[in-house]
């Protein structure tokens, strides 16, 4: 009877831990910028997902539940937000957010380098973004530049700053708890880009907390760390040897444009590309690029409208570029209708699109409309 009793109390104690535990507010980290928040009541806010098949050497996962998703600017590693359902929110402007028991501010900034990416017409801004849930206030930074005076008053009462390793960034958050992101991922993947992995600019740190989870359960002025390194998630999986391959060609046919700029083999490369990895736009959008070089515009409609019937995910800055090279390929052709929907597509994201090329879709629109 006395273990019978026992028992049941252990059952009971495990119960209502685990009901706690689904009860308390959440810091998932994904990987490189991609975390999600939730709450206490399971409202899921994600924030900064990446693409698949940029830069990253790693895939975001296919099944992250999101109730809003946060995008601080439009870049491949910051905006993957077409993982989403289309009825999900998704707040990129500046501005003050009420979505069930999650209170979202954004934070209007410029990213880093704002004055040299403006410059060819590229978006540059980058929206800060704070979420309070819970009484606890956490910040995501993205890529802003280094946070004026004013930025840093506007983020003086947050619990948890997420942030670049950076000291510039780090050293203006003293009385936050600092989680470093945007930084190579040596673990999850063997790709190398222009990111280092962490450990170095650690070195130096105090009160550095190296969890053993991609989750933390934060609290109101936490002061268990100064700096919080988390694992990402293994749900995060290394780019496939096809996707490798495909970029191996692509490289060989970069490399033949370069040297030789023999058509057919820079070609040959491509397709071979395209071969490797039908699932992504890589190798159709750099074939484009060479075909219409050469003024080959019924061949760059081809290549890229089978690349849109193919390609499940595409980057946003991708898609945009390919759009416009569509377009531009449409008006060639004569075929200004199809040409006036690869406009309205650009135009309608004015969020996305470089600032230039959406100019010139709407002055097509323009006089589209009004040569009909």
């Amino acid at each position: 009877m006395i273990k019978r009793t026992l028992l049941f109390l252990v059952l009971i104690f495990q119960l209502i831990g685990s009901y706690m535990q689904a009860q308390s507010l959440k810091i998932e980290y994904i990987a490189h910028a991609a975390f999600v928040i939730e709450s206490s009541q399971g409202t899921r806010v994600v924030i900064d997902p990446y693409h698949s098949y940029r830069q990253m050497g790693f895939t975001f996962p296919e099944d992250i539940p999101a109730d809003l998703v946060l995008i601080t600017h439009p870049h491949y590693d910051h905006d993957g937000s077409q993982y989403f359902s289309k009825n999900t929110p998704i707040y990129r402007d500046a501005g003050l957010y009420r979505f069930n028991d999650v209170l979202v501010t954004g934070i209007a900034s410029k990213h880093s380098f704002a004055e040299q990416i403006g410059k060819s017409g590229n978006q540059n801004y980058n929206t800060i973004w704070v979420v309070e849930i819970d009484g606890v206030k956490i910040a995501h930074l993205g890529d802003n530049e280094i946070p004026t005076t004013e930025e840093v008053q506007q983020l003086a009462d947050v619990d948890y700053i997420i942030g670049h390793p950076r000291d510039a960034y780090y050293e203006l958050f003293p009385n936050a708890v600092y989680i470093p992101n945007h930084y190579l991922l040596p673990e999850v993947t063997q790709h190398k880009n222009w990111m280092q992995p962490v450990d170095g600019w650690l070195t130096d740190k105090q009160g550095v907390v190296q969890l053993t989870t991609n989750t933390y359960t934060p609290i109101k002025g936490d002061t268990s760390a100064e700096i919080l390194v988390f694992m990402p998630s293994n749900k995060v999986q290394e780019w496939s040897s096809e996707y490798y391959s495909a970029l191996a060609f692509i490289k060989e046919g970069s490399e033949h444009e370069k040297a030789s700029g023999d058509f057919d083999t820079i070609i040959t490369a491509y397709d071979k590309a395209i071969q490797s990895a039908p699932f992504v736009m890589d190798g159709y959008y750099v074939k484009a690029v060479t075909l219409s070089r050469k003024q080959k515009h019924k061949e760059v409609i081809s290549v890229l409208e089978q690349a849109f019937a193919t390609v499940p995910d595409i980057d946003w800055g991708v898609e945009a570029k390919a759009r416009a090279l569509l377009a531009e390929a449409y008006v060639t052709a004569n075929e200004l209708t199809l040409a006036y929907h690869q406009y309205v597509w650009l135009r309608r994201h004015p969020r996305i699109v470089n600032r230039n090329t959406i100019e010139k879709a709407t002055t097509y629109i323009k006089n589209y409309v009004e040569n009909r």
